[in-house]
This record gives structure tokens, C-alpha cells and sequence, in this order.
């Protein structure tokens, strides 16, 4: 999301005009206070948005030094507060949990996930409790997830061919983050539908590129969420492109559940199929629920498993080529456990304490969501602060900045440096962590339940990418990201992988 395209979309005379008035009448030099909250000066119409810049993660963090942990803007005619450390979001996401458990109203929420009818968008309150709980005990408990450990063990090896293959042999570099996006939305598609990458109902690259316009739109700033009286104009023609999108998913997702429920009774029959075997479209069309609900979870399944799942994978490769050390370390200790030439087990995974840590210290840095999906109080609310109380109203916007909380001189020694030993010896949670010293998964009542699957996914990737292969670069890495829903790399990475293993050619490797 470029949110300097998204202000331009206002009007350069717009933002000239209120410049200008807020000169006029001397409004530059008073504090805002709102809620007894410090924060910066708002100019009229279009509030702090111009101070977001195009990474607005990065901007929130700067603004937070100067005017502290908690602290108010308006975006547009919209009240928001900012949490940026973790003793801030616990007040939000621990202490008046219940009260912040709600989302806003969104133009994305609207069109693209059937009006809230999902569970990370879904409003707070009976049907989105049930609706989670579902999901919870059905489709993303312990044994479901280790149910799917055969198509990620199949996938990977795909993963680790196709590498050899266009590497032409280790010749050249490959496209690194096109191929661990690849990887992840072919298990998730087998995960969700059952269905390889070469018997889809669409077309792979049509799907796929209709999932990447979905998680764009998704993290794309809207002009009308943030000034109402401006909406109907989708000056950035954003709506339209969200119905556009949504209209052709659901289509896609019709024709899935249409198709599982046609083949449901064959299937058992003839197959006599166990429950392990079931995908998640399965287990989906026999819960008790509209079409509607079922394809708001596919939604979010599509959407938030693909694209988040891969771009941790890109970041974790990156900084494993970045910082070699770390790397050579990683593969002696998978070489230690794993034996260099045997089939990686599960177990195996399990044990291998030095590769989660490399995956936390990925996420701290590079969390999924730099900025939580926001979050609504549902009735007015006491803060208490360091030194003072603040009163935050019903209908208030929450941004927790994860981004921030992750890289907080207070919580972490040398936050900039990638270093897993951070992590050795501790028994650190990520999820459940409950001093929230990261959140890369949000935490709470609204906290991701599909961490354990998203972690599962990329473990497996990971521990076959280094075993597999050495990586590296001839050229200095560029780190620079692009910011939306998540925060891709902004440029691809491209890397040399070299074939580490005694045998001569992946096809050799069993799995």
C-alpha cells in the first residue's frame, strides 16, 4: 500500500487548502490532547494522515518517541489510539481485552469478506464467538494440523526440484520469494481443497494473482474509511477493485463447496475415507452453517495463509543469506540431529531448537502485520497510565504497532541485530507470550488461530531449503520493504543456491 498515493487521491488542493487554514487561524502551535492522550497536531479534514508517509509502521514509531507509548491522532475524521511498546498494548490486548475485542466497520471488511462475516474482520459478539470456536476445535486443533504433514512434506520436495531445476544445477540465482510464494499456496491449496496444482478449478496464476490483488486491497489505506462524507466518490477506485476481486473468489469458492458436496457421499463410499483425510472444505460442509460463513473462512484461509506465511519464509531466507554465521550454524545443527543425508522427520523438526529460534527472531523483526488489524472499544474505558488516567470512548480506534513492539530498546539488547541466540535456552511463546514482547500474531481474544498451521508451514520449508542447499549473493542485500497488510521485501529475493548433500541431485533425496 503507497499511502502517498492514497493521500494524492484527496486532491493536492485539498490538503494546499487546509494547510493554509490551519496557518490562518493559528491552530499549528496547540497540543493535542484528545483523551488526555499527548499526540501530534491534526490538520483539518485529512488529520495526521499526511504524517504516515509510505510506511506507516516507521512513522507511527518516530511519532511515538516524540509524544509517547500511547498516544492520539486523527486519521481523517476518525479518533485512533496508538499502542507502539509492549506495556502500552497490554492495556488493550490483556487488561481491557473485552472491551477492545471488536473491529471496525471497513471497506475491505465490507466487500471483500462477505460484511464481516469471518473471523479476523468478524465484529465481537455471539456469532463471531461460535464462529471462532468452530474453526478452533474443527478445522485447526493439534490433530488436524499434523493431519496435512504428508502434503507439506510432498510439496516441499516440489519445492526443493524446482529449485535444482531452475538453478540450471546451481549455475544460477533463483527467484527466491516467487518460490516459497509458490510453495505456500500450493499447500495451502491442497490443505484446503484437496486438490494439486495441476487439477485446480482455475487457473493457478489467475488464482494466485487474485489472492495477491485480495491481500493488496486488504492492506490498501481506503480515503473514504477515514473521511465518510468522501466515500461515495472511491476517488482511488478501491471499492471497485475490492468487489471485483470478491465476485471472482466467490465463484471460485462456490464452485469448491459445490464440488465437495457433490462428491461427499461418493467419496466415503468408495474410498472409505477417515477422518485424517479430510481437507479443510470438507470438514467445512459438514459443519452447520450458511454457504456464506463457510466461504468468509475460506476467505480468510486464502488470504492470511498465503501471503503472510510466505513473506516470513522471504524474510528468514533473507536474513540467513544476510548473516552467513547464523546460516552455517542452522545446518550444523540440522546436520547434528537429522544426520546430513537422512529423510528429516518431524520429530526431528521438534528437537531442533536453534531453527525456531531463527523463525522468532524473524518474526520480531519482520512480524506478519506491522500494524495489528485494528481493533474497536465497544463502550467507554478507563487507561490508566504512568502518570495519568485516560478516558477512551466507545467506537475508539486501536493501532497496535507489532513492528514497534518488536524492536523496543526497552524489552530487547541490540534490537536491530538479527540474533537467535536471544532466543536458546528459554522457553519462549510467541503466541501466548504474556508479556507480549513481540506479537507477530496478534494477542488475545482477536489473536490468529492459525499460528500453529502458519508455523508448521514454514518450519518444514525452511529446515529443506538450508538442509538442501548453501545460499548466497553476489551482491549486498537490499532490506528495504514495501508496507500493506503485511511488509513484502520491495524488491524480489534473488539468491545462488549450491547443492550441500553427498548425493548428486535432489531426485536422489527421499521424502
Amino acid at each position: 500500500m503507497d499511502l502517498n498515493v492514497s493521500v494524492s487521491a484527496i486532491g493536492l488542493t485539498i490538503l494546499l487548502f487546509t494547510v493554509s487554514l490551519s496557518v490562518l487561524l493559528g491552530l499549528g502551535k496547540k497540543k493535542n490532547r484528545r483523551f488526555g492522550l499527548p499526540g501530534p497536531f491534526a490538520l483539518p479534514i485529512i488529520g495526521n494522515l499526511h504524517q504516515l508517509g509510505a510506511l506507516p509502521h516507521r512513522s507511527l514509531q518516530r511519532l511515538a518517541e516524540k509524544h509517547g507509548p500511547i498516544m492520539s491522532m486523527k486519521l481523517g475524521s476518525l479518533s485512533v489510539v496508538v499502542a507502539s511498546t509492549s506495556e502500552a498494548a497490554k492495556h488493550f490486548l490483556k487488561t481491557h481485552d473485552l472491551v477492545f475485542a471488536s473491529r471496525p466497520s471497513t471497506a475491505a471488511a465490507k466487500y471483500l469478506f462477505y460484511n464481516q462475516k469471518d473471523i479476523v474482520f468478524g465484529r465481537y459478539g455471539d456469532y463471531w464467538r461460535n464462529m471462532r470456536k468452530l474453526c478452533m476445535m474443527e478445522l485447526l486443533n493439534v490433530k488436524r494440523i499434523e493431519s496435512f504433514q504428508g502434503v507439506r512434506e510432498e510439496q516441499v520436495l516440489a519445492m526443493v526440484r524446482s529449485i535444482w531445476e531452475k538453478s540450471e544445477e546451481g549455475k544460477l540465482g533463483v527467484d527466491v520469494s516467487q518460490t516459497v510464494a509458490c510453495y505456500i499456496s500450493d499447500v495451502m491449496w491442497r490443505i484446503l481443497t484437496g486438490k494439486t496444482n495441476t487439477d485446480r478449478l482455475s487457473s493457478g496464476t489467475a488464482f494466485e494473482d487474485l489472492v495477491w490483488e485480495g491481500n493488496f486491497l486488504m492492506g490498501a489505506i481506503n480515503i473514504g474509511d477515514f473521511i465518510p462524507w468522501l466515500d461515495w466518490l472511491d476517488l482511488q477506485g478501491l471499492k471497485r477493485r475490492m468487489k471485483n476481486v470478491q465476485h471472482r473468489l466467490d465463484a471460485v469458492f462456490d464452485k469448491i463447496i459445490d464440488e465437495h458436496v457433490e462428491h461427499k457421499g461418493r467419496r466415503s463410499a468408495e474410498e472409505g475415507e477417515e477422518e485424517r483425510h479430510k481437507d479443510l472444505i470438507d470438514v467445512l460442509v459438514d459443519m452447520d452453517i450458511t454457504d456464506e460463513d463457510k466461504k468468509g473462512i475460506i476467505m480468510d484461509m486464502f488470504l492470511g495463509g498465503i501471503e503472510s506465511s510466505a513473506i516470513t519464509l522471504e524474510w528468514v531466507m533473507s536474513e540467513l543469506v544476510k548473516n552467513s554465521y547464523v546460516m552455517k550454524k542452522l545446518q550444523e545443527e540440522i546436520d547434528f540431529i537429522a544426520n546430513k543425508n537422512e529423510k528429516i522427520a518431524i520429530s526431528h523438526i521438534a528437537s531442533m531448537e536453534y531453527l525456531h529460534c531463527v523463525v522468532k527472531e524473524t518474526l520480531r523483526l519482520h512480524p506478519i502485520g506491522p500494524l495489528l488489524v485494528p481493533r474497536e472499544s465497544t463502550e467507554a474505558c478507563i487507561v490508566k497510565g504512568p502518570h495519568h488516567d485516560y478516558s477512551i470512548p466507545a467506537k475508539t480506534r486501536i493501532i497496535i504497532n507489532a513492528w514497534a513492539i518488536g524492536r523496543d530498546p526497552s524489552v530487547w539488547e541490540d534490537p536491530l541485530e538479527f540474533r537467535p541466540e536471544r532466543f536458546m535456552g528459554k522457553n519462549f511463546d510467541m503466541v501466548k507470550d504474556q508479556d507480549l514482547r513481540m506479537i507477530p500474531f496478534g494477542s488475545g481474544r482477536r489473536g490468529c488461530p492459525g499460528a500453529s498451521m502458519a508455523i508448521a508451514n514454514i518450519a518444514i520449508a525452511l529446515v529443506h531449503l538450508v538442509h538442501c542447499f548453501n545460499w548466497k549473493s553476489d551482491e549486498e542485500l537490499d532490506m528495504n520493504e514495501s508496507f500493506g497488510s503485511t511488509i513484502p521485501r520491495k524488491e524480489h529475493l534473488f539468491a545462488i543456491p549450491t547443492w550441500r548433500l553427498s548425493e548428486n541431485a535432489p531426485s536422489s533425496l527421499k521424502i
